[in-house]
């Protein structure tokens, strides 16, 4: 099988002193940054990457075994990178660093919309195919966005929660990310315009706050829980602010009078579930996102069209393809519960 694309050999080439410099190695997250998946099959030595938007959390970790199977049934090989927080500019340095070393194709979760549009330029004018996965940047040269679910979907269920845990009345705040982070905006907007418009006794206030970490999390919620006495629910909107968030409610003395949900995965939020401070999270299983990215890169690789419904061998459901937008669509939201949480090891 013949994936490689030849008109790369001379960036190749001339990348091979930023290689020696250690580039990659001096960006990545030092803790669980980089791991190379096992080559199965014929292997014809294939590299394929993902570059996560931080590595050592649950999250990436669990898009990371499902990532590394499909990998071994394909017979390519996988590594994965990351930065260790949140931090635009080095994940550009990552992405930068495995185009040095001659990858076939890269996968990226961007954290800002525009910032890896210049890297994912040089990377295709290399040769390398690049895709986008659980987040996009649209405006890019990639060649498609695997998405997790749609941003719509993800936002109205999010709202759908608390509203269901606050009777549909009184007031809900919103800790987000980074205010750069599109994905995260969009989930927010969502909520919102879901809240507007099936929830009109409900009211944002403190408008949306917005973190880089869970320790700021925290201290947003405690600011919104000190200057919102009456407040009835808050929306963590990255995994990152799950934990802030379900702690500041829990310090307050507030679990169960405060209803908290977000975008945690099952091992982040399963504490704070079994404890009564959560009821719900919501995501998907994002052992199958890693799954499908790494089969839709090998597709793209192999010069293979996307049908309107696909049938992805390790996946129990067909996944749309939207060519308008050329986006894969993993399915639609899992919400996780008590009754659930411990079925999910990510």
């Amino acid at each position: 099988m013949q994936r490689r694309n030849t008109f790369r050999r001379t960036a190749v080439a001339a990348a091979a002193m930023l290689t020696a410099l250690g580039l990659l190695a001096g960006c990545s997250a030092p803790d669980s940054s980089t791991s190379a998946g096992a080559t199965a099959g014929g292997g014809d030595g294939t590299r394929i990457a993902f570059v996560s938007q931080v590595e050592g959390i649950p999250y990436f970790s669990g898009f990371k075994s499902g990532a590394e199977k499909a990998a071994k049934e394909l017979g390519v090989s996988y590594t994965q990178a990351g930065p260790a927080k949140a931090d635009s500019a080095e994940q550009k340095r990552i992405v930068d660093g495995l185009v040095a070393q001659g990858y076939d194709g890269i996968a990226i979760s961007p954290l800002d919309p525009t910032s890896m549009d210049g890297s994912i330029a040089a990377a295709s004018s290399a040769g390398l195919s690049v895709i986008t996965s659980d987040a996009d940047a649209p405006n890019s040269k990639r060649t498609v966005f695997v998405s997790q679910a749609s941003d719509e979907e993800l936002g109205q269920t999010a709202m759908d929660q608390i509203a269901e845990q606050a009777g549909g009345k009184g007031q809900y705040a919103i800790v987000s990310g980074a205010a750069d982070v599109a994905t995260f905006n969009s989930w927010s907007q969502a909520a919102v315009d879901h809240q507007l418009s099936d929830y009109p006794d409900m009211e944002l206030v403190g408008g949306i706050r917005h973190t880089a970490d869970s320790a700021e999390a925290l201290r947003e919620a405690q600011d919104l829980l000190t200057a919102y006495p009456d407040l009835a629910g808050i929306i963590a909107v990255p995994s990152t602010a799950v934990p802030g968030v379900a702690q500041a409610v829990q310090n307050a003395g507030k679990a169960g009078k405060v209803a908290v949900t977000g975008f945690g995965s099952p091992k982040t939020v399963a504490p704070f579930i079994k404890s009564g401070v959560m009821k719900s999270s919501v995501l998907w299983n994002v052992d199958d996102l890693g799954y499908l990215t790494v089969w839709a890169l090998v597709q793209v690789l192999d010069g293979k069209e996307f049908a309107a419904e696909n049938d992805v061998p390790g996946l129990d459901e067909p996944v749309r393809y939207d060519d308008a937008t050329k986006t894969l669509l993993l399915g639609t939201p899992t919400v996780f519960t008590e009754e659930n949480v411990d079925d999910f090891d990510f």
